[in-house]
């Protein structure tokens, strides 16, 4: 029987544990790391934990305060990332990160950061799903100094009290989007996965009329040259809401699950056939959302 490593790393932590912030790993395995978007969008993201479980691979959560600076937010990720490596040096990481989350985990994955920190794994794969590198349009007034100056600090106000501390890092001209860095060459692959998310719904009506659209970011907004021009980058758009994608309690998120699969991030080892497949991971997802249903009341 196979002994498990236990470890706590500050911000690493099972996906569907709350109260527990050890982690038991296999380190001769590969470990997947899920970072999620902002509360609000999350979706059911962290559920792909259980899909990686039931192909028998590993995945765990990194956690963060979302009103942070994304800064300081992936320099937390990169240390997280370094304790890990420091215990298990020749593991093989996947980081994964939806919207807000991927801005995190690509910046802690690039070189000359401003916290000169550094990640040190050596074998390093990242996918970024619906994330707005090119900069967030509703909040390009937060990046307008002269507007800054001259509300004698109200637009900073509005804008900390809208989106927290990362209110400059966000606008398309911000020096975070402008200037997201260079991947540190032990990532092999940076999979985009952008969503196109015209026309999608999030919540409906008995009646199948849409009562909340789930339309957050256009493609422009996710697209960067300076991401996704870089060498080992591969692209993909999907037809998708922004937390349909990721799931959202409606529907399994089978485009997501199949790109990882096509991608070789999720093995499919081919000891459950098809049906039971989809079975089980229909059931993981709808069992997530009754459970955060009864959560809730």
């Amino acid at each position: 029987m196979l002994t498990k490593q236990t470890l706590q790393i500050d911000g690493l932590k099972h996906c569907n544990n709350t109260s527990d912030n050890r982690i038991h790993l296999n380190p001769d395995e590969p470990l997947t790391i899920i970072a999620h978007d902002c509360f609000a969008s999350a979706g059911q993201f962290k559920t792909l934990a259980d899909v990686y479980g039931l192909y028998d691979q590993q995945a765990i959560c990194f956690e963060y305060d979302d009103r942070k600076s994304l800064e300081e937010t992936s320099g937390e990720l990169v240390s997280a990332l370094n304790k890990l490596s420091n215990e298990n040096p020749n593991q093989s990481l996947h980081v994964i990160g939806h919207s807000q989350g991927g801005l995190v985990a690509r910046r802690a994955l690039t070189v000359d950061r401003e916290d000169e920190k550094k990640v040190v794994t050596k074998q390093l794969q990242l996918t970024t799903i619906s994330s707005p590198f090119n900069g967030i349009e509703i909040s390009s007034h937060c990046g307008i100094t002269p507007l800054r100056i001259l509300s004698l600090g109200i637009v900073d106000l509005i804008c900390y009290a809208v989106t927290g501390e990362k209110y400059q890092q966000i606008p398309p001209n911000a020096d975070f989007i402008e200037q997201p860095g260079e991947l540190v060459a032990s990532v092999s692959q940076h999979l985009v996965i952008k969503t196109d998310e015209r026309n999608t719904c999030r919540r409906t009506n008995d009646e199948g009329i849409c009562l909340e659209d789930d339309y957050v970011f256009s493609v422009n907004e996710q697209s960067n040259n300076q991401v996704d021009n870089r060498a080992n980058t591969d692209l993909v758009t999907v037809q998708a809401g922004h937390v349909e994608i990721v799931g959202n309690g409606d529907s399994v998120p089978t485009d997501l699950i199949n790109i990882l699969k096509d991608q070789q991030l999720l093995i499919d080892n081919g000891t459950i056939d098809q049906l039971e497949q989809a079975r089980l991971i229909e059931q993981l997802y709808f069992q997530a959302e009754n459970s955060n249903l009864s959560i809730l009341k």
